[in-house]
């Protein structure tokens, strides 16, 4: 299957990546944004403080200092492909686009027209253009961050090893332990769900899940990490834009869940890898 810039993609999980350790990855991810991150914490002060916001964005860069390293450690052609990825989307079809939107906005304007609805009372964001472009900006450059480390190089060692269905799982909880810190810096967006509440459950519940949904939008569309940054980004815009409440999260969390036990079933786990075929007719190279 040829992209329409004439390359043969290769196979999904096994860019280069399937004789790389995928440990290191999340030791270096790790200890980069966790010396960061509860260094701010300890100051006890909050995200608009100095050194907190630098603290902050720095830490914030751990998965693409982690994805970095295992990335120059690959031949040149996979560097090369890697860097692709991140940018060019072409040759993707429609519907995979179409998934990308459903994906991003869907579950939030959802949980929020169902709670509105019903009555539920909610918190309505600010609206200002200035407001509006920042929150935009800041998740574009989340995504960024993230998603070439989560859906590009670590996903890439860990499914060439076992069914995608597990490794986007082991990610996905590693994903959301990664962001634990934040939920104890004043003026987060995670220190406001309060730790331990119903939206702190949801939330790292619904961050586990879209690792599931985010591998098989990078699968489903040629390997691209363009489209789980599009993603990633879009999701959290629409988190912030859209008016929340209780009621509308859970909603979300349920249209999510749906949605990701949809595409475990649909795909038996392999999350649109085109190594299925392949592993299917010699299972010992699935784990």
């Amino acid at each position: 299957m040829s992209t329409a810039a004439g390359r043969t993609p290769p196979p999904h999980g096994g860019r280069g990546g399937g004789h790389q350790p995928v440990l290191p990855y999340f030791v270096l991810t790790f200890s980069w944004t966790w010396s960061l991150w509860w260094t701010a914490a300890a100051t006890g002060r909050s995200v608009t403080e100095l050194p907190v916001p630098l603290l902050f964005l720095l830490g914030g860069l751990g998965p693409i200092v982690g994805a970095t390293w295992m990335v120059r450690r690959r031949g040149a052609a996979y560097r090369r492909e890697f860097v692709r990825r991140i940018w060019d989307p072409r040759g993707i079809p429609t519907r995979w686009w179409l998934a990308l939107v459903a994906m991003a906005a869907g579950p939030a304007v959802v949980g929020a027209a169902v709670a509105g609805a019903a009555g539920a009372a909610a918190t309505v964001p600010d609206y200002r253009v200035g407001a509006i472009g920042g929150v935009i900006a800041f998740a574009l450059a989340a995504g960024l961050a993230e998603e070439p480390g989560w859906r590009g190089a670590a996903s890439d060692a860990w499914q060439a090893r076992t069914r995608p269905v597990w490794a986007a799982l082991g990610i996905g909880v590693l994903w959301a332990l990664w962001h634990l810190p934040l939920h104890f810096i004043e003026g987060s967006y995670q220190h406001g769900l309060e730790f331990g509440s119903v939206r702190f459950w949801l939330t790292n519940l619904v961050l586990v899940q879209l690792g599931v949904l985010y591998l098989w939008l990078a699968n489903g569309s040629r390997g691209s990490i363009l489209f789980p940054v599009l993603a990633h980004a879009g999701f959290n815009v629409a988190g912030e834009l859209v008016p929340r409440s209780t009621a509308g999260d859970v909603i979300a969390f349920l249209v999510v869940t749906t949605a990701t036990a949809a595409v475990m079933i649909a795909t038996r786990g392999w999350l649109g890898s085109s190594l299925a075929g392949v592993r299917q007719h010699h299972p010992d190279r699935s784990a």
